[in-house]
């Protein structure tokens, strides 16, 4: 029905709602835009690198978990193979990519939320501004973190689990539209979709279970889910044979481009076994600091206050998943124990994402008829003006408002692979530049079908050298184990653990050398100064932790290039004559 074909009393309550989905999009809409516009000019970092790499490998034939080891699961490889077959491999586009699903996926669970206390469905005029308010807000929540934090695998899970919690809540409204066979079927149709977006998360992180967890819960308790609607058994039927479907093709594609064998022995052996003792942190580490601290805070805020309402009948029960979002994703960051801020955008995406629902669900709850009650229909404006002055003042701080400097020395391509432009993004421990540098070199000194091995946290340089590594090892964690073996404040292995952490490192080594044995690599690759090294010098840690395996390249391969923190060591027969770094062809005692 057209918004103008309504009955004039259904025009003024529509229109109540759009007004205030304006009053929270407009205020921050130019900030909003401003920053977006300059993420997208920002180049990537170390962990989005390492899925390049990764990505490129698979795309080119290697197999996941046995030619290329890492611990996370294939939904996020497989999402940089779809970004680099659009063009992903440049960082711009990249980061625009990112940003256009992300604020895809903002609008669409934006565009769920009027409605909440409704008899009827919004019409698209109403979907349209909640969806432009939820794209505003939730991307001004995203647009806070730095380039390092963003296009990260919680942001990219967050694109399938935000649209399935929004969705759940539109398929078990009890509107006119759902009743009868033929809405049925739709409701159906809804809850399926969102079972399969719910699901395809546990594919990047199984601590997305949480979310699905509270989806079912959602379900489960919704007491309108009868004739003349959906019932409970068939929406459970429609939401689970979703689920299933999402994982079959999941699965499909792990088997596709994956080892299934060596990433379920990843994940069930060596994960508990060894990689979780590196950098674990308790939660009163974690929350010791302000800015988790206070995520927190607004995380079980929020939970207890929409709960609260669901559960003495002012929010209708089929909220429960987005009431209990937060609280389930605080939950996965202290699972994880580790607490870096990338773990937290389910956290500050969820928290923002309640604060759009108050503000929808007050809307509906405030269309009261009586003239004397009639002030209680500003109050949604006044919360949605809260709410925009919250998202505009924080975005204030945003590292990608304050880079001003991107409007004048970074808008061509030239521009953005110069030293100076990556002096501005300043790691202790992350060298971009010098990445290229090596990179270069090692295109114009091997074949393209030759294999390089590094040993640091870069498998980016293979990336930009279009070269596949020597072996599965693009971490030195996975040889040098002192982290794992250290723990933290989230634990520590004991001495049986211990013993375990090292027969792992040694049968990696073991592995390690013979594939270097079996196809030498051109070239190796030297990462000083890298985090997980024990010392700052790459050889000087590799020739400590792989006694058997860098005597065999000592023998073999010679340093003919030095760029900063990356030392390239070519093969003896390969290497250019006269090509010695001045300090001498082999490594130096620091």
């Amino acid at each position: 029905m057209s918004p103008w074909n309504l009955h004039p009393f259904g025009r003024l309550r529509m229109g109540r709602a759009v007004l205030v989905a304006l009053t929270i999009a407009l205020p921050p809409l130019f900030w909003v835009v401003g920053a977006t516009r300059n993420a997208s000019l920002a180049p990537i970092g170390r962990d989005q690198g390492i899925f390049q790499y990764v990505a490129w490998a698979l795309a080119r034939g290697e197999v996941d978990y046995r030619d290329v080891r890492d611990v996370n699961g294939p939904l996020t490889h497989f999402i940089h193979m779809v970004f680099l077959a659009l063009g992903g491999g440049d960082e711009h586009r990249f980061h625009v990519l990112d940003l256009t699903l992300t604020g895809v996926s903002f609008a669409i669970v934006g565009a769920c939320l009027p409605g909440l206390r409704s008899p009827r469905a919004p019409e698209p005029l109403e979907r349209a501004a909640w969806a432009l308010a939820g794209w505003v807000v939730l991307s001004g929540q995203y647009l806070l973190f730095d380039f390092w934090e963003m296009a990260q695998r919680e942001s990219f899970f967050d694109w399938f689990m935000l649209p399935g919690v929004g969705l759940q809540i539109v398929a078990q409204a009890p509107w006119a539209v759902h009743r009868g066979p033929r809405g049925q079927r739709r409701q159906a149709l809804l809850l399926a979709v969102a079972g399969g977006l719910g699901v395809v998360p546990w594919f990047g992180k199984p601590t997305y279970v949480f979310f699905t967890m509270a989806q079912l819960m959602a379900l489960i308790l919704d007491d309108g889910l009868r004739e003349p609607f959906v019932s409970r058994r068939r929406a459970l039927l429609a939401f689970g044979g979703g689920a299933l479907a999402a994982g079959i093709v999941m699965t499909l594609l792990l088997f596709a481009y994956g080892d299934a064998r060596a990433f379920a022995h990843i994940q069930w052996a060596d994960v508990p076994a060894m990689y979780r003792f590196i950098w674990p942190r308790s939660p009163a580490d974690m929350f010791s600091e302000p800015w988790r601290a206070t995520q927190a805070v607004f995380a079980v805020s929020g939970t207890v206050v929409m709960l609260g309402l669901v559960f003495t009948g002012e929010m209708p029960r089929r909220a429960l998943g987005l009431a209990l979002l937060p609280g389930c994703a605080l939950a996965g960051v202290v699972v994880q124990g580790k607490g870096f801020p990338y773990h937290f955008h389910p956290v500050t995406a969820g928290v923002h994402l309640q604060w759009l629902a108050l503000a929808a669900w007050l809307t509906d709850r405030t269309r009261v008829a009586r003239r004397r009650l009639a002030l209680l229909r500003t109050v949604p404006l006044a919360l949605g003006t809260v709410i925009a002055l919250r998202v505009a003042t924080a975005l204030q701080d945003s590292p990608h408002i304050r880079a001003v400097w991107l409007l004048w020395s970074a808008q061509t391509p030239a521009a953005r692979e110069t030293a100076a432009y990556f002096d501005h993004f300043p790691r202790p421990d992350f060298f971009p530049f010098e990445m290229r540098q090596a990179a270069a070199y090692l295109r114009e000194h091997t074949a393209p079908d030759d294999r390089v091995q590094t040993y640091g946290m870069d498998a980016y340089l293979l990336f930009l050298a279009r070269r596949t590594s020597a072996t599965p090892y693009i971490y030195a964690y996975d040889l040098n184990v002192d982290a794992a073996l250290q723990g933290g404040t989230g634990g520590a292995p004991d001495e049986a653990q211990s013993e375990r952490i090292r027969a792992i490192r040694d049968q990696h080594e073991d592995a390690l050398l013979a594939r270097l044995e079996a196809r030498p690599p051109a070239a190796f690759v030297f990462m000083d100064g890298v985090p997980l090294l024990s010392v700052s010098s790459a050889w000087d840690d590799f020739e400590a932790h792989c006694e058997r395996a860098a005597p065999w390249v000592r023998a073999r391969y010679r340093e003919t290039a030095r760029f900063g923190h990356n030392h390239v060591w070519m093969r003896d027969d390969l290497a250019p004559a006269g090509s010695a770094v001045p300090d001498g062809a082999r490594p130096q005692t620091h």
